[in-house]
């Protein structure tokens, strides 16, 4: 009680298992204080406790310990993996607690078990908490995550830093959001080359959807970008796409070629694609 009192419980642990009191440390977390067991399973990791021990501890007090800190405990030892059984239980009880789907996301990140699969489905899981750790190991994965919850500002910082131009490039054709043109286009972007190289050679040229061309082509329009416009729309109109008849995006392309000045002729808001 003194221990407990006075937040000693990585001490009173340590104590009691090296004094082999087992059954001392189970009455804690069972009848005293449950809500201490994430710091008792981290003074049992630190005294390399059988793991059967641990996780039969963990189980014994189930919901009525806080999962947050749990993971945390066991993560920052790199012991993640120990929860799996915990978790599943709680999982197959029905629990949509994110910390509990953010644990066993990044356990099936660290062991390659589909984890695409789980970012793609799993409709529980918290996407930056989980695009974060998975970016450490594989940004293509943290990628996933952050397209799932459209995460937009990690996204963008993840394929920059990892010059992953043609997924972002694809990521932004698909949200089709202005406001995020807008960051991605302005000049402020150191970026902004590299992007518009893949949306004018890869992802705008295969997207069949005439939303997004027609958000891409006024985006491109409103940032004054008249030679990658002309390129643009050579790709989507003559190369054969699902737009190479469309009447709207012929006009606008023998217009834009006869702009003079650097200065478009035509109002962004006269650009309507219909496929």
């Amino acid at each position: 009680n003194v221990c407990d009192r006075h937040d000693l419980v990585e001490d009173l642990t340590t104590y009691l298992y090296n004094a082999s009191l087992l059954k001392y440390i189970e009455g804690y977390v069972q009848k005293v204080s449950p809500q201490k067991t994430p710091q008792v399973v981290g003074a049992l990791l630190d005294c390399e406790a059988p793991d059967d021990f641990v996780n039969n501890l963990i189980l014994s007090v189930r919901s009525l310990l806080p999962v947050d800190a749990l993971v945390d405990q066991v993560e920052k030892r790199n012991r993640l993996k120990l929860l799996t059984p915990f978790l599943e239980h709680l999982i197959r009880e029905g629990s949509q607690d994110s910390h509990v789907h953010d644990a066993l996301g990044k356990i099936i990140i660290d062991t390659n078990n589909n984890p695409e699969h789980f970012l793609t489905t799993n409709p529980y899981y918290n996407s930056l908490v989980v695009g974060r750790y998975a970016e450490k190991r594989d940004p293509n994965l943290a990628c996933v995550a952050y397209k799932r919850g459209s995460c937009d500002d990690a996204l963008i910082e993840c394929t920059n830093r990892n010059s992953l131009f043609k997924l972002q490039a694809r990521y932004i054709v698909d949200r089709g959001d202005q406001p995020l043109w807008d960051k991605v286009l302005g000049q402020e972007n150191t970026f902004r080359r590299q992007l518009i190289d893949q949306v004018v050679s890869t992802a705008l040229p295969e997207s069949r959807n005439p939303e997004q061309v027609s958000v891409t082509v006024k985006a491109f329009m409103r940032h004054e970008l008249q030679s990658e416009l002309i390129e643009l729309l050579e790709k989507i109109v003559l190369n054969n796409s699902a737009f190479s008849s469309n009447a709207n995006l012929q006009n606008l392309l023998i217009l834009t070629v006869r702009t003079r000045g650097g200065v478009l002729t035509v109002r962004s808001t006269a650009v309507h694609v219909h496929a």
